[in-house]
This record gives structure tokens, sequence and C-alpha cells, in this order.
């Protein structure tokens, strides 16, 4: 698991004389275990926030602190093994490769770290089991549903055992009953993995969902609203 802290975040960008403030300020504590929605309108900051806390951006100024160390005092290398190692990622579109099968798609995030290919392949047909997968284990993406394809995404987001994982509109691409089912998969995988999610939606019924919602604007947080008592999501239907 891990704890989050977000200080004075900010990320600043040039068009021309203009400068847009994509992130204006955050400071936030996220808590091992926790799963947290991110709401707000499009260019709210939303997307720019997670790729800040996912390492895939570097901040104008302020820092991302995962798990105690200041994030912003590594070097490329050192970023890039903390992503692998301890940040799972789901995204809106899959993101699978075509040319590979299921199997070969969890497996993928394991070439940028050091793991035996062999305690791996064990792990992925854990997860394809949990996901109700097994059964298209060897099926290429263009094979599989919408909501399967985000299954596998699932899966492989977590193949790492991340102390974080991040999703980005996880749930846009597929209709309303599967969102609800993917919500259902990633609140088990958060209690029985002890995964901490940081999920931005523009679904605000699936947001409402989580054990806390933070809504941005204009790239400040307006609202942090613990929801004390959230909804259970419908339990997940196979197929």
């Amino acid at each position: 698991m891990a704890n989050i802290e977000l200080v004075e975040l900010t990320k600043h960008y040039k068009q021309g004389k203009t400068v847009v403030r994509a992130l204006d300020g955050v400071t936030l504590s996220i808590t091992a275990g926790e799963f947290v929605s991110v709401v707000g309108r499009s260019g709210s900051g939303k997307t720019t926030l997670l790729d800040l806390v996912g390492l895939l951006l570097r901040p104008t100024s302020g820092r991302v602190v995962i798990d105690g160390v200041d994030t912003s005092t590594l070097k490329d290398g050192q970023r890039a093994d903390t992503r692998g190692q301890r940040l799972g990622f789901i995204f809106q579109e899959y993101n699978l490769l075509p040319a590979l099968n299921v199997m070969e798609n969890v497996l993928l995030p394991l070439r940028y770290v050091k793991s035996r290919v062999g305690d791996g392949k064990a792990r992925a047909r854990e997860l394809l089991e949990v996901v109700g997968l097994t059964e298209r284990i060897r099926h290429r993406p263009d094979e599989l549903s919408g909501g399967e394809q985000q299954r596998v995404a699932i899966a492989r987001s977590l193949i790492n055992r991340p102390a974080l994982v991040l999703g980005d509109e996880p749930t846009g691409a597929v209709d309303s009953q599967t969102s609800m089912e993917l919500l259902a998969l990633m609140r088990k995988m958060n209690q029985e993995e002890n995964v901490t999610f940081m999920i931005v939606s523009h679904d605000l019924e699936l947001a409402s969902r989580a054990d806390r919602m933070i809504r941005l604007k204009d790239g400040r947080v307006i609202s942090d609203e613990p929801l004390t008592q959230p909804r259970e999501a419908e339990p997940a239907v196979a197929g």
C-alpha cells in the first residue's frame, strides 16, 4: 500500500505568451488503502494530476511524496524504476498491444522490472482467474469485448504488485452496466490486494462509490469529500 502526499503541486505550460495553469497549488494526502475518485470538467486538471502522481510528468513546482520519498529528487532512471515497481496504470482505451495475446499483455509490465518470468506467469494466471478471463488467455485483444479488454488492463495494472493503481477514465469506453461491473472488480482488488486506487472519472455515479471524492476546477481542489457511507458497487457479472 502507498501513502501519497502532494505538496503545493503545480504544473504550468506556455502557449505563446500565455501561461496555462493546468494544476495550480494542489495539496492532498491519500492514505494507504484508500479508493479515491477525482472529478471535474474537461480542462480542470484531472489528467495532469494523475500524470504527476504517476511520475509521467515533472511538476513546475511542488512535490509528490510516495511513502516518504520525495520523487522530485529522483533522477529519470529512478522515476522509471519507481513507476515499474510501485505503480500500476489503467487507461480509458485499454492500451493493449494487438499482436500479443491476453497472457502476454498482462505480463508486459514485467519487462521493465526485475521479476522472474515463471513467477510472473503464475501471478498473471491468478489475476486472470480473478477477472474472469481464464478461458480467454490465448485470445488477442480484437477477439475480446470492450469490457473484457478492460479486465485485461486491470489485471495488467496489478501484475507487479503495485502499491498504487492510477486509472484515467478506466470505464469511459464501456456502457453503464459494464462500468459498474469494472468498478466492482477494482474495489475487490483494492480490498483483497490492499492496493491504493486513484481514479479520474467524468461519471459522478461511479465516482460517488469511492471512499472519497476530490473535485477539481481550473487546476485547484474545490472540494475533498470523504464518503462516509459509500454505496456498494453492483456485483460483477461474468462475461
